[in-house]
């Protein structure tokens, strides 16, 4: 397996939790990514000379070990498989002072079109995955209790608004609306690439934190104990990009509880349409920010998740 970045932990990335927040995991994913995808034959001249772009559109993740400002963080990786239009990518964050690994990564990447953004056709040499660069899941990696099969797409954005009326500031489940910003996209009015669709949801929060304070909220326990939900695993599958002046409406639901953990299923849709753009899943575990442990779930807490817990539409 290929070391194809390396970096330290700035303040910066540190989140309301104390720890690496996870859009700086997924920076780091990213240029690893593109490491990788160059030696396969994919870079940035290639890429031109096509008029084509490459965007991840599913990304798994499992996290395994906390991460805090000053670690040196490196991200090793390879190629699971490259099929006709999309690069299955596996990458792990280690640490290597702490011999730990961070966090670990299944990435499905494509190529498209820059002008129409119709999925392309990989080059024939891309498909070769050599020795080199040819890697397989480790058991470690594999989802818990998440799942890398196709998600259900088949639920309306009509029948979704209904059962989950009630808007929330922040939040996994409830609904919530944004509009899509044109700095935030390109020349043709799409969503850039390097825009990641559910940030954009939490910008007002991170635009209104301090440097210390952006990310999950914190939370008390019914005896005014310090707690929040902290992410073992996530799948984000992107199905399409909205366009500049777009509302978009994210829906979330619980669709498992258990003890000490939540499963919670956020659905993104163009409201004008209804056109479903993103599925992402989540696996939070409550934690006792003081003691760095799992808890159960306070009472008070459980009692508003039932609200939006609808198990029939994981």
């Amino acid at each position: 397996m290929q070391q194809l970045d390396q970096s330290l932990v700035g303040p910066e990335e540190i989140d309301s939790l104390g720890h690496l927040n996870v859009r700086f995991y997924l920076a780091r994913i990213d240029r690893a990514n593109r490491v990788l995808l160059d030696a396969l034959g994919l870079g940035a001249a290639v890429l031109e000379e096509r008029g084509a772009t490459l965007r991840r559109v599913d990304t798994y993740c499992r996290f395994r070990r906390e991460q805090f400002e000053g670690a040196e963080l490196a991200v090793h990786g390879g190629v699971l498989e490259a099929t006709g239009a999309q690069v299955r990518g596996y990458f792990e964050i280690r640490n290597p002072a702490r011999d730990e690994i961070a966090a670990t990564f299944v990435t499905g990447t494509i190529m498209a079109d820059r002008a129409d953004r119709q999925t392309l056709e990989l080059p024939m040499s891309t498909r070769q995955v050599n020795e080199q660069y040819g890697v397989q899941l480790p058991a470690y990696a594999r989802p818990r209790s998440l799942s890398l099969d196709p998600p259900r797409i088949d639920l309306p954005f009509t029948t979704l608004m209904e059962r989950i009326g009630e808007s929330v500031e922040f939040g996994m489940t409830g609904r919530r609306e944004g509009m899509i910003d044109a700095s935030d996209c390109g020349p043709d009015g799409v969503l850039r690439d390097d825009v990641e669709l559910m940030f954009v949801m939490f910008r007002r929060q991170i635009e209104l934190a301090d440097a210390k304070a952006f990310g999950p909220p914190i939370l008390h326990t019914d005896e005014g104990h310090r707690f929040a939900w902290a992410m073992l695993e996530t799948r984000n599958i992107e199905l399409a990009r909205p366009r500049s002046g777009d509302t978009v409406v994210w829906i979330g639901a619980d669709v498992a509880i258990a003890e000490k953990s939540r499963q919670s299923r956020r659905w993104a849709f163009v409201k004008s349409t209804g056109q479903l753009l993103s599925i992402h899943d989540s696996v939070g575990i409550a934690m006792d920010l003081d003691a760095r442990r799992a808890i159960a779930i306070p009472r008070a807490v459980r009692e508003t998740m039932d609200r939006h817990y609808l198990p029939e539409f994981a």
